[in-house]
């Protein structure tokens, strides 16, 4: 079986009630189950991970503040060590603007992608001039912006790179998931 340096992955939270709830134009308001079929921690925990990483790989994983300890649980769970933020991305709208998502505490207008390793990933760092902020228009549901597969590769150069969850098929990238036609069998 291939195995990866880089993971990425933008699991499918379970949000429980909660709605994707906004203030910015034209976004339908409806229950994040209805975008996609969420998966519990445990079940995220569960997914065979560990067979496809290789001894020394990174791991990136897309993380809303409610759900930290969570991702940090299930990089573990996967055999990473979390080691810190790699992204923060601030949403804006075409015009520019910061998107507004209503939460419970504070208005949300950012995303975490967590960052951890196995092995010596030091050895395939590429790049010390890589950004942790990243100002990119939010559009469909979920969808990160390109511009953070570019960092990873910026970062780490041309080694064997899996999404996991993946909506699409990016240009030098394996997949995995329920919307792409997959690479691998999990």
């Amino acid at each position: 079986m291939k195995k990866y340096q880089i993971i990425y992955a933008d699991p499918p939270w379970k949000y429980g009630s909660k709605s994707a709830v906004n203030n910015t134009k034209g976004m339908e308001i409806k229950k994040l189950s209805e975008h996609y079929p969420s998966m519990s921690t445990g079940d995220l925990k569960e997914l065979p991970v560990k067979n496809i990483i290789a001894s020394d790989s990174a791991c990136f994983m897309w993380v809303t503040d409610s759900h930290l300890k969570e991702g940090v649980e299930i990089m573990e769970a996967w055999g990473f060590k979390y080691k810190t933020v790699a992204f923060v991305w601030i949403k804006k709208t075409s015009k520019g603007n910061n998107c507004v998502n209503v939460a419970p505490w504070t208005l949300k207008s950012t995303e975490l992608c967590l960052f951890g390793t196995k092995g010596a990933m030091t050895k395939y760092k590429n790049n010390n001039s890589v950004f942790q902020l990243v100002e990119a228009e939010r559009t469909k549901h979920s969808k990160k912006p390109e511009e953070v597969r570019n960092r990873i590769v910026d970062l780490f150069g041309d080694i064997n790179k899996i999404e996991l969850f993946a909506r699409n098929k990016s240009e030098g990238w394996d997949v995995w998931g329920n919307e792409v036609k997959s690479d691998i069998s999990l």
